[in-house]
């Protein structure tokens, strides 16, 4: 007779005995428990290396590894824990896709991370270094593009994945392209206008401009909105389809800015206060290196 734990793992459920399970459950106990040790070294060990050396991309490889570790370890661990189950290949095809869309999406994460990192430790201070504004608009919203073009490539390999074809879900997406242009057409407004404010180049990051009855100092030129800081000091966020339909006064294009003051004295002031007030206004004027 056979003793009661053996009993109980060799009983079976939807195919597959408890020890089965136990296995699968073990295996990815063990995948995640490496993927959190290998993030631990990361964070403690390999950090210390990385700040003794000038280059920049062993740090930026950590920081793109370090968060998505531990789930390249789970679904490792999901792919080997499931050669202890048995289950029909209808079943096993499902949690296969399943496993491919995790995948995917990690795939999808791990390279948005990268931009983000690459943006942020490479090209920032590169472009610091640069007296050309241009790059500085330029390059959050190539980060931004490049980001979305990763999002609807992932999105497009779970699609496929899941057996569906992709040319004709581009061929929908195409036709349902027509209601959605009128459906958004104040964002796509908004983006051309933002494409019209690169090519022409009315102002760039740091320059100070009027729009309307708006002025400020522009922060960042986006895909839909142009930010300005006004002279409060408050965030402005102005369409770019109404920037580049508006007149654009560039204040710091100027050479020189003309200043206006009424300054009232009494009717009954002698004609010598009078000439002495303007001599003294003349001289303060003079004496500023910057009129």
């Amino acid at each position: 007779m056979a003793d009661p734990l053996t009993a109980f793992i060799t009983q079976a459920y939807f195919g597959n005995t408890i020890l089965q399970y136990v296995q699968f459950v073990a295996t990815i106990f063990v995948f995640v428990a490496v993927g959190k040790t290998v993030s631990h070294l990361i964070t403690t060990r390999a950090r210390k290396i990385t700040d003794k050396t000038k280059n920049k991309f062993d740090d930026l490889f950590l920081d793109i590894i370090e968060k998505p570790m531990w789930l390249v370890t789970f679904i490792a661990g999901l792919v080997v824990g499931y050669q202890f189950l048995s289950f029909p290949p209808g079943i096993s095809q499902i949690y296969y896709n399943t496993l491919n869309v995790l995948f995917v999406l990690v795939t999808a994460w791990f390279l948005i991370r990268f931009v983000d990192g690459f943006l942020e430790q490479i090209v920032r201070p590169m472009i610091k270094k640069t007296d050309s504004k241009l790059d500085d608009q330029l390059a959050p919203v190539l980060g931004k593009v490049t980001k979305i073009s990763i999002v609807v490539i992932a999105s497009l390999i779970v699609v496929s994945n899941f057996g569906y074809d992709v040319t004709a879900v581009v061929a929908g997406l195409g036709i349902g392209g027509l209601a959605f242009a009128f459906a958004a057409k104040e964002t796509i407004s908004d983006v051309f206008g933002g494409i019209s404010i690169f090519a022409s180049k009315p102002f760039i990051v740091g320059e100070r401009i009027e729009i309307g009855k708006v002025v400020g100092t522009v922060e960042e030129v986006g895909i839909r909105h142009t930010r300005l800081r006004n002279l409060d000091k408050r965030m402005v966020i102005i369409p770019n389809s109404k920037v580049a339909n508006s007149v654009i006064i560039n204040v710091t294009s100027a050479p020189q800015r003309k200043c206006v003051w009424h300054l009232g004295v009494k009717y009954d002031t002698p004609v010598e206060k009078l000439e002495l007030a303007k001599k003294l206004i003349i001289d303060a004027i003079n004496s500023h290196p910057e009129c």
